[in-house]
């Protein structure tokens, strides 16, 4: 098993052309979804959705094997409150400390946006990633006394060695190279030196993701909905130790790998985070036009009727089989009425396209309202011809 000399003479390819895409399109995407304007409501749904999954992927790269569904139900119960059985237990623990750690560094930040990392704060996230778990070996905050052999590389040995290669580490970090790097590059080294150095005796890896949370939150990357790349090294768990152990044993001081592996995985979470937002805008711009198009109705029994039954569509079809039995959630607004009345509805909200039937199945006309926003082309040539005209101008 290789041992990998700890060392901070690490370069960083800055000019890669994939490199500097990639972080553009993820502070792009960051922006884009900061600048959103979603209610709180929805904004706490995109947040439990996405704490969920993180929590999961940070438990289960470790092994702990937990659904969202499971993770949903922690999230939800009081503290205190048992969710899984006696016999995982641990599992429901480490997911309760997930949570609280990504909490912690919403708190850490919003209070102080400018707190740099330290051993301090290192420690703090390793105390609340391992709390109450009986891990063989480990005191939370403490570092190792012990050797460690992780998979294919065998960490820094003494507890000595440790201790000075983490204040290495620090200071190298706040003051050498890293200080002129995009705080996204710099979020992803530090996971890459944390989780090498492995500096406690378990918990490792959620103290290295935590810091890189930590650090990807400050740079206001993951601030609306998005919290680490957690989800992202869990489902590429093999290309995630594949990429460790080539920069640190084979590309010669070059960082570049895994910085690129980690800024991929970084744009796809946030293309996914930025379609949830868009998709859930897109349900309360279609509800609000839905709304438009019955303004005369809305007085009526009928308007008031088609308007709930629109609000309860989502993008899931309806069977009308199922609507029409009275199986369908929505067949309530339709219990005391005839068959005739729900076919009158259906074909006014067809006819004003609010829906689209196919066969047996009904769904909401979401695509329309893509019609109220003009191709990117037809956005983009005004402008152009004014500039077009412009010149044309100054040359006469």
């Amino acid at each position: 098993m290789p041992i990998w000399d700890v060392n901070f003479n690490m370069r960083f390819e800055t000019h890669s052309l994939e490199v500097v895409s990639c972080v553009a399109k993820a502070n792009i995407l960051a922006s884009v979804i900061r600048d959103i304007p979603i209610p709180p409501g929805l904004q706490q749904m995109i947040d439990a959705l996405n704490i969920m999954r993180a929590i999961r992927g940070t438990t289960g790269i470790e092994g702990t094997e937990l659904t969202e569904e499971e993770v949903g139900e922690i999230m939800e119960a009081p503290p205190g409150e048992s969710v899984l059985p006696p016999n995982r237990q641990r599992e429901e623990q480490e997911a309760r400390n997930a949570e609280e750690l990504m909490h912690y560094v919403a708190e850490v930040l919003i209070r102080d946006p400018m707190t740099p990392l330290t051993e301090k704060l290192v420690c703090k996230i390793h105390v609340i990633t391992t709390k109450n778990i009986d891990y063989p070996n480990n005191v939370p905050g403490k570092y190792r006394t012990h050797s460690v052999n992780v998979g294919t590389y065998i960490p820094p040995k003494t507890g000595d060695e440790v201790s000075r290669l983490t204040k290495e580490f620090i200071q190298w970090f706040n003051h050498g190279a890293p200080k002129s790097w995009d705080p996204i590059v710099r979020a992803i080294v530090a996971h890459f030196y944390v989780v090498s150095i492995h500096p406690f005796g378990d918990g490792n890896g959620r103290t290295a993701r935590g810091v890189e949370s930590f650090l990807l939150y400050q740079a206001m990357v993951n601030a609306q909905g998005f919290y680490s790349l957690a989800n992202y090294y869990y489902r590429y768990r093999a290309e995630y130790v594949h990429s460790l152990d080539q920069v640190r044993f084979q590309t010669k001081g070059d960082l570049t790998p895994f910085v690129l592996f980690a800024l991929r995985g970084l744009v796809s979470e946030l293309e996914a985070v930025h379609s949830e937002v868009i998709s859930a805008v897109q349900m309360i711009s279609f509800r609000d036009f839905a709304r438009e198009v019955l303004s005369d109705k809305l007085a009526t029994t009928a308007g008031e009727r088609m308007f709930h039954f629109l609000l309860g569509l989502g993008r899931e079809p309806v069977f009308l089989k199922a609507l029409r039995s009275g199986k369908h959630e929505l067949s309530h607004l339709y219990r005391n009425v005839t068959t005739k009345t729900l076919s009158r509805d259906l074909n006014f909200l067809k006819q004003h396209e609010l829906i689209i039937v196919e066969g047996d199945e009904l769904r909401a006309n979401l695509d329309i309202m893509t019609r109220f926003t003009p191709p990117f082309e037809l956005a983009v040539r005004p402008t152009a011809r004014r500039r077009k005209s412009s010149r044309k101008g100054q040359q006469e």
